[in-house]
């Protein structure tokens, strides 16, 4: 998947089911202004329906993942309403990260700021590099957490931890996200990509059908009753059932187990 919208964002060729889509402004930390954050919108609106593609893994080029909005463009914008910046620039890619039918790993290396980290908290996996941090900083300029973090915060770590996070902008170390349940792994900072890589080799070796499957279920439990989720689990367990390739994997499994 060589073709995309903008140099500012690029994207790997597919790789057993894998793709790096990476954030290219190294010289800002990755922050976005409006290209960038189109140019993301659009790309994983396409890698979300390119039947290929079994993994994505989001990360940023250079020393940080995402050092939030690009303040220095935004303030240009003053005029417009933030919630319609939101809805143009940030939401298409979030609402894109929760919804495609393929899990999302963030490899997080250094700065994931602001708006950047709710493209963390939109993904499905973490990886950290050791000195990498997250760091909700609007309130410094007199903003709230946007692009859904609220949702997700308080969701991952109750009223009282979300609200240290977002009212302070307490930067959050790699191992801290780890104890809070915000990350995966925390790993040397060189070692973010080799081990968001082989998360995402683990990840295609599974049913696909039950990955997306998995991804739904939990993405809807944290929206339902417990009721309408043992309901859903059930509808999705039984579109899983039907598929070839649960018999495939059943029949190899018997088969093992006769070794």
């Amino acid at each position: 998947m060589s073709d995309h919208p903008s140099q500012l964002v690029t994207v790997s060729a597919i790789e057993n089911g894998v793709v790096e889509v990476t954030i290219a402004r190294p010289e800002v930390r990755n922050a976005l202004n409006e290209e960038t954050a189109l140019a993301l919108n659009k790309v994983l609106a396409a890698v979300a329906v390119n039947e290929q593609i079994r993994c994505v893994i989001l990360s940023g080029e250079g020393s940080s993942f995402c050092a939030g909005a690009d303040l220095a463009e935004f303030e240009k914008a003053s005029s417009q309403p933030a919630s319609e910046r939101l809805e143009t620039l940030f939401l298409p890619a979030l609402r894109s990260l929760m919804a495609m039918n393929k899990p999302i790993i963030a490899a997080v290396s250094g700065a994931a700021a602001g708006i950047g980290v709710s493209y963390v908290l939109a993904s499905d996996m973490v990886v950290m590099g050791r000195s990498a941090y997250l760091k909700l900083a609007f309130i410094n300029i007199g903003l709230i957490p946007d692009g859904g973090a609220c949702w997700h915060l308080v969701r991952k770590l109750g009223h009282a931890q979300a609200f240290e996070m977002a009212a302070l902008a307490t930067p959050i170390s790699a191992e801290r996200c780890l104890e809070l349940g915000l990350a995966n792994r925390a790993v040397e900072d060189d070692q973010v990509l080799q081990e968001a890589r082989t998360l995402a080799k683990m990840l295609v070796e599974q049913s696909a059908q039950a990955l997306s499957a998995t991804k739904r279920a939990l993405r809807e439990a944290a929206q339902r009753s417990l009721s309408d989720t043992m309901a859903l689990e059930g509808e999705l367990q039984d579109q899983c059932k039907a598929s070839e390739e649960f018999q495939a994997r059943l029949a190899a499994f018997r088969q093992s187990r006769r070794k």
